[in-house]
């Protein structure tokens, strides 16, 4: 028998288990989805708690579910991974996004490497993330405005992108 995350009955505790769905992934990290109505509260507790004590945020990036075979409660998902260098822990958090409403709180209060990563995920999946100090564009150029290239009904060929350039040929350089 697998023994449980150490963070994982905090949670419970604190949040109530109902709230928690805790998921043992295949690469041996948890995983736990909660709502989007937590986050800011949830994310606050597992950097500030002593037991806890999650200060580095590594990573924010979005899911798209759509097509996927088993049925998910929402479309998109954000999962965050967090460290705990203090403890030597990985978590993971997840909360589903459903359109129209694609937005999220900024954790950029609370890790300040939330920064780029949340623009990025902004500008590939179309997500908002309520009080962040700078959403503009990281990586993509004005061509895409309104355009998100990591969303499953992006085409294949794109929207119009490639139309828009002007092609140079060998003679003319």
């Amino acid at each position: 028998m697998e023994q449980e995350h150490p963070t994982i009955p905090l949670l419970k505790e604190k949040f109530g288990p109902e709230h928690l769905q805790v998921e043992q992934r295949p690469d041996g990290l948890t995983q736990a989805t909660i709502p989007k109505s937590m986050l800011l509260e949830v994310m606050q507790f597992l950097h500030d708690d002593p037991q806890c004590d999650y200060e580095q945020l590594t990573d924010v990036f979005g899911i798209d579910y759509q097509g996927y075979s088993r049925r998910m409660s929402a479309r998109f998902a954000v999962v965050y991974t967090l460290l705990s260098l203090r403890h030597n822990r990985r978590l993971i958090i997840k909360v589903f996004l459903e359109e129209p409403d694609l937005t999220a709180p900024t954790m950029t209060g609370i890790f300040n490497s939330a920064l780029w990563p949340e623009r990025e995920a902004a500008e590939m999946f179309g997500f908002t993330f309520a009080g962040h100090p700078d959403l503009r564009r990281l990586l993509l150029c004005d061509l895409f405005e309104g355009k998100h290239p990591l969303r499953k009904d992006y085409p294949l060929k794109g929207q119009g992108e490639r139309e828009s350039f002007k092609i140079v040929k060998r003679e003319t350089v």
